[in-house]
C-alpha cells in the first residue's frame, strides 16, 4: 500500500491507478481472479502441512515452511526472532486497518509507518512453551512425538513429509507430493498418466502454436485455437476421437484399469516406441534423458494450461500477446457452451 501512495506501479495504463482504485481495476482487468487462485494454492499447502503435523507425520511446529534465510542457529536467537516475527505481524494487521480506515475516509494517500519499542526479551518463558514457533527452546510435548521426530522432510516442501513411494521411480530426488496420491494410488498407475498427459501435452503446444499459421487443406482457417475444434469438419474431429480411443485400448490389450494394466511388470510409459534413442546409452544417461521427458511434460502441462487461459482471457489467438487496443477481459472473458459454439462456429449445421 504504502509502495503504491509513493508512486510505484507497474507499467501499463491499466495500473496508472490511485491505491484505493486499485482493487476494482484489477478485478476488471481480470488480475484479481489469477491473485485469488494463487493464494488458494499457497493456502492449499498450508492447510497440507498443519494437516500432516496435527496426524504427528511431522514434527513440524506452526509457521515452519522451512524457509532458514538469516535464521538462528541458537535457540535463544530463534526465539528472539519468532517473537519479533509475532509482534510486528500484529502490528502490521493494525497498521494496514488503520492505512485503509484513512485513506477511504480522506480520500487522500496516507503513507504510515510506526516502530514498535525495543524490547529485550532475557529467557524464553517457561509458561506456555506448547505454544512456541518453529525452534524453541523446548520441543512440544508430542502428540505422537517419538514418531513424528523420526520422520524424515520433503526436500521440495520441507514443511510436508517425505513421500516415500516414490522411492525407485525418475524424479524421486524432488520428493515432491504434497496431496500425498502415492499413499492411496498405485505409483506406476500414477506415473503412466503423468507421462501420458506430459507427451500429449508437449504436442498440444506446438500445435496449439501452429494453429495460428498452419492450415490444413479441407479445413477453415481458424487462428485462434480454442476455435478450432468447433470449425473442423466433423468427420475429421470423428476421425480424431476413434484414433485416440483406438491408441488408448489397443496400448494395453484392452486391459486399461489401474488394477491389470501393468500385470506384465511393464515399466510404466513404455510402449516400445523410441526406444532406439535409448541403446548404447549408460544407465546415467538413460536416467536423465528419462527425466527430460518428465520434466518437459510437466512444463508442457503448465504451458498448455497457460495457452488456453491467454486465449480466453483476450478472446483471441496466441499472437501477439496483448493485442493491440487492449484493456483488459472488459467482459471478453466467458467461456461458451460447447453445443452454442459449436452451432456457430460449423456454419449453423445444428441450427
Amino acid at each position: 500500500w504504502i509502495a503504491t501512495d509513493l508512486g510505484l506501479r507497474v507499467p501499463g495504463e491499466p495500473f496508472q491507478v490511485s491505491t484505493l482504485e486499485a482493487h476494482d481495476a484489477m478485478v476488471k482487468f481480470g488480475a484479481m481472479p489469477q491473485m485469488l487462485v494463487w493464494i488458494g494454492y499457497l493456502e492449499m499447502f498450508s492447510f497440507l502441512a498443519i494437516n500432516t503435523s496435527m496426524e504427528g507425520k511431522t514434527d513440524r511446529q506452526p509457521g515452519d515452511y522451512g524457509l532458514r534465510l538469516l535464521y538462528p542457529k541458537d535457540e535463544q536467537g530463534q526465539y528472539d526472532m519468532q517473537l519479533k516475527e509475532l509482534r510486528n505481524g500484529r502490528l502490521a494487521m493494525l497498521a494496514f486497518s488503520g492505512i485503509v480506515t484513512v485513506a477511504a475516509l480522506s480520500g487522500k494517500t496516507w503513507p504510515f509507518f510506526a516502530t514498535p519499542e525495543p524490547r529485550v526479551c532475557g529467557a524464553a518463558p517457561a509458561v506456555g512453551a506448547g505454544a512456541r514457533l518453529c525452534g524453541g527452546q523446548e520441543r512440544q510435548a508430542a502428540r505422537g512425538g517419538a514418531v513424528a521426530a523420526q520422520a524424515e522432510r520433503s526436500r521440495s516442501l520441507p514443511f510436508l513429509p517425505k513421500p516415500e513411494n516414490l522411492a525407485g521411480f525418475v524424479g524421486e530426488e524432488q520428493e515432491f507430493d504434497p496431496l500425498g496420491f502415492s499413499d492411496t494410488f498405485d505409483m506406476h498407475w500414477l506415473r503412466e498418466a503423468e507421462l501420458k498427459h506430459g507427451r500429449v501435452c508437449m504436442l498440444a503446444t506446438v500445435g496449439f502454436f501452429s494453429q495460428q499459421y498452419i492450415t490444413f487443406p479441407g479445413f477453415q482457417e481458424t487462428p485462434d485455437a480454442l476455435k478450432a475444434v468447433y470449425t473442423a469438419p466433423i468427420p475429421a474431429m470423428a476421425l480424431l476421437l476413434f484414433l485416440a480411443g483406438w491408441i488408448e485400448s489397443s496400448s494395453y490389450d484392452g486391459k486399461i484399469t489401474m488394477l491389470d494394466m501393468f500385470e506384465k511388470e511393464r515399466t510404466p510409459g513404455d510402449f516400445n516406441f523410441g526406444a532406439g534413442f535409448l541403446r548404447g546409452k549408460s544407465d546415467k544417461e538413460v536416467y536423465e534423458m528419462k527425466l527430460k521427458e518428465l520434466n518437459n511434460g510437466r512444463l508442457a502441462m503448465l504451458g498448455f494450461s497457460g495457452m488456453v487461459h491467454h486465449n480466453l482471457v483476450v478472446n483471441g489467438p496466441l499472437f501477439p500477446l496483448f493485442p493491440e487496443g487492449w484493456a483488459g477481459p472488459q467482459g471478453s472473458w466467458k467461456v461458451t457452451g460447447f453445443t452454442e459454439s459449436f452451432a456457430a462456429g460449423a456454419g449453423g449445421i445444428l441450427k
